[in-house]
Parts: C-alpha cells; sequence; structure tokens
C-alpha cells in the first residue's frame, strides 16, 4: 500500500514499545537522526510498563521539538479546564491528587505536569475529520494512543507467563496501542503501525475508514490513551 506521507515504521522489538517506536517514526519523519535504542532509552514509562502519549510528548519537547496533545481522557482532565493556562492545568492536576490516588494515576499526572511545565499544550477539541485534515493533509503526521481492540476488531488480551500477548475473547482485556497516523484519501485513514502482526493487514500499513479511527481514539479511554499527539519542528 502507498504510505502517503513517507512516514517508515520500524516493527515495534516487543509488546509493550509501540510508543517508543511510533516516536522513533515521527522523528525520522523529521529528519531527526536518532536510532530506534536511543528513544527506548530516552522516553519515561510506567511504573507496570508501557508508556503514555504525554511521556512521548515530553522526550520530543527535551529535544527542543514542539508538542500537542489533543485530549479525550476524561479520567485526567476536566472539561471545563479547557481555557486554562499550563500553569491553571498544573495547579488543578495538583488539586485533583487530593481526592484521586492510584499509583498509574498519581505517575501519570506527574508527567502531565511536567510536560505542561516543559511548554507542552493540552488541546480539548471535538475529534472530527477537519482535525485529520488539518495536519495530515498539510504533511504532518499524528501518532495516536487508541483501543487496538476496537481498532483491529479482534479478540481482548493478556499477558501470559513469558510476557506475550495472547488473543482470547475471555480471559482478555482490552488494548492499548500507538500508531502513527500518515496520510488520508477522503475518509480513509493511512496508518503506519509498529505491530507488524497487527490483524488487519499482517505488514506495518493499512488503511481504515475514519469512522472506526475516531472510535478507536475515543474508546482509548478505558486505557488511558484517548489522544493524539502532534510533534513539529518549532
Amino acid at each position: 500500500m502507498t504510505n502517503r506521507h513517507s512516514v517508515n515504521i520500524l516493527t515495534q522489538p516487543d509488546d509493550t514499545t509501540c510508543g517508543p517506536t511510533s516516536l522513533h517514526a515521527v522523528y525520522r519523519y523529521w529528519g531527526i537522526g536518532v536510532s530506534l535504542d536511543e528513544v527506548l532509552q530516552s522516553v519515561d514509562y510506567l511504573h507496570d510498563g508501557g508508556t503514555l502519549a504525554v511521556m512521548l510528548g515530553m522526550d520530543a519537547l527535551r529535544r527542543g521539538l514542539r508538542a500537542r496533545i489533543f485530549s479525550y481522557n476524561l479520567k485526567m482532565f476536566d472539561p471545563t479546564w479547557e481555557h486554562f493556562t499550563n500553569k491553571e492545568l498544573i495547579d488543578h492536576l495538583e488539586q485533583q491528587l487530593r481526592y484521586k490516588h492510584g499509583k498509574k494515576f498519581v505517575q501519570a499526572t506527574r508527567a502531565y505536569q511536567k510536560y505542561l511545565e516543559l511548554g507542552g499544550e493540552i488541546v480539548f477539541e471535538d475529534l472530527h475529520k477537519a482535525i485529520f485534515e488539518r495536519y495530515l493533509l498539510n504533511g504532518i503526521p499524528i501518532l495516536t494512543g487508541l483501543s487496538a481492540t476496537y481498532l483491529y476488531n479482534s479478540k481482548r488480551e493478556y499477558t501470559d507467563h513469558k510476557d506475550r500477548s495472547v488473543y482470547h475473547d475471555l480471559k482478555g482485556e482490552p488494548m492499548g496501542h500507538f500508531v502513527v497516523l500518515s496520510g488520508m484519501s477522503g475518509n480513509r485513514v493511512f496508518i503506519a503501525d509498529p505491530y507488524k502482526e497487527n490483524p488487519i493487514s499482517g505488514d506495518n500499513y493499512y488503511e481504515v475508514g475514519i469512522n472506526r479511527l475516531i472510535n478507536s481514539i475515543m474508546l482509548g479511554i478505558v486505557t488511558y490513551d484517548a489522544n493524539m499527539l502532534i510533534v513539529m519542528k518549532e
């Protein structure tokens, strides 16, 4: 399949490195000479494995790039915070910790606070086709965290004793994932996927309908995803 904006993506080394692998593809698209191993080492990770879009955004900011996150994560951000400055968001995230706990939630909160301190942007905007057109039709790839279970229309998954993902409709849980949106044509969006064994194409590139993509992004809320990260040069 033609990859509309020439986003060349490598295959993720293991089941937990889809985020850094996707970020590496975006770096390469912008001509940043960094190896996948370097990105794997520089990105922050959750205590229980994996990473978050905000942590990928932090890595980009540390490299002198711009980072903008479209967030639909109502677990983290209240919709009424839409017009807050970065400082106000940082303060409200801190106040929120008085009432909400959990190791992953606290770690994600600290990551968002650091991201905002570094100058990262949080955007509250209804998810619709115009957002994809705004970036993809102008040659700007989008790194997105979404529900792989919904995107692939696959069985849910669980991790076996060898840390391998196993599809199982009864034992499995919804799984989050990162991919890069590399272009679009009409209502079809081109995707560069670090998971080569995906059930859609069996390789790293395919296309999906925009409605399925939007639903997949929104259902990422189940796994702390539900966001899109735009990385650009200053």
